[in-house]
């Protein structure tokens, strides 16, 4: 049996989140040293709930969260087979992975973030949708005319769809999906339309930065964000690294992808819940943990036992 390390997202962070982790152990001092060393940010004061207002810090927190969890679990042995992010946890699983260093990841984080930030202060959103195949959603876009004003940015699951564009259109577009038969919609807790074209300029400028960035070969593959396949080159991985912020997000097609191949245990990185619920639903007969609701020496019987 195979075991994948998932990475989430934005819209995953809540504040303390960084507070879970011992500073006083040696990953832990170290990445939070790395972190203030090369950005000056204090990694301790950054997950507040004043400072997780800047998509910057949300970003930032997200993968520092993620490397620290994934390093705790190498720590005791538990390795993966596999590693899949999800939108800025692509970033975490690169670190991971040895394809870029974490000093870089830092880097092209804030770039990236900084970007979105700036392009879109106000006024624009995601929600995600339960209830509707992205065929249907799609289909639905066209027929009310809000194919060019709104996109699909995530396609989670075989029924969960996220889609990404302004406030006005997304809120006009609620009522036409609850009468449609969607049995929930939310919108998310991100301020930015992520994974779309109105992002490709983001992708232009992270594809420029990684000309002066070292890159390695891949030490696990991962899923790539954009296409849904498995990635085992440091070129295909970059690739991804710049183009995902500005395509749909294929998830429900790599992890689909990453259980055909024989992944039964899913461990999300923290901060757990999201990736978590939906590998479940997903994956009924596959052993998924969310790493804050298990200690590690827990993980290490289970993934021992499996």
């Amino acid at each position: 049996m195979k075991t994948t390390f998932l990475f989430p997202g934005q819209g995953s962070q809540y504040a303390g989140m960084l507070q879970e982790f011992n500073s006083a152990d040696p990953i832990v001092a170290e990445v939070y040293s790395a972190v203030q060393n090369h950005t000056g940010l204090n990694p301790q004061g950054v997950d507040s709930d004043d400072q997780l207002k800047s998509t910057i810090n949300v970003q930032l927190c997200l993968l520092i969260s993620g490397v620290i969890s994934a390093k705790l679990l190498l720590r005791s042995n538990i390795n993966p087979d596999f590693l899949a992010g999800h939108s800025v946890g692509v970033f975490s699983a690169a670190v991971i992975s040895n394809v870029i260093s974490f000093e870089d990841a830092l880097d092209l984080v804030s770039i990236r973030a900084k970007m979105m930030e700036e392009a879109y202060p106000f006024g624009y959103g995601m929600a995600a949708i339960v209830g509707f195949s992205e065929k249907h959603l799609k289909e639905l876009l066209t027929l009310n005319d809000l194919d060019k004003k709104l996109f699909i940015a995530n396609n989670n699951a075989a029924d969960q769809q996220v889609i990404a564009g302004s406030l006005d259109a997304i809120n006009f577009f609620i009522p036409i999906l609850q009468r449609g038969g969607a049995r929930k919609v939310q919108l998310l807790n991100v301020s930015v339309p992520s994974h779309c074209e109105l992002l490709n300029y983001v992708s232009f400028a992270l594809k420029n930065r990684f000309e002066t960035i070292k890159i390695d070969q891949p030490k696990y593959p991962c899923i790539s964000n954009h296409t849904g396949r498995l990635l085992r080159t440091e070129y295909a991985i970059r690739e991804d690294l710049f183009k995902s912020i500005s395509e749909t997000v294929r998830w429900y097609e790599g992890t689909t992808l990453l259980y055909e191949l024989g992944s039964r245990f899913f461990i999300e990185m923290s901060p757990s819940g999201v990736l978590t619920k939906i590998a479940r639903t997903t994956f009924p007969n596959a052993y998924v943990y969310a790493f804050e609701n298990q200690n590690i020496e827990t993980l290490r019987w289970l993934y021992d036992s499996y």
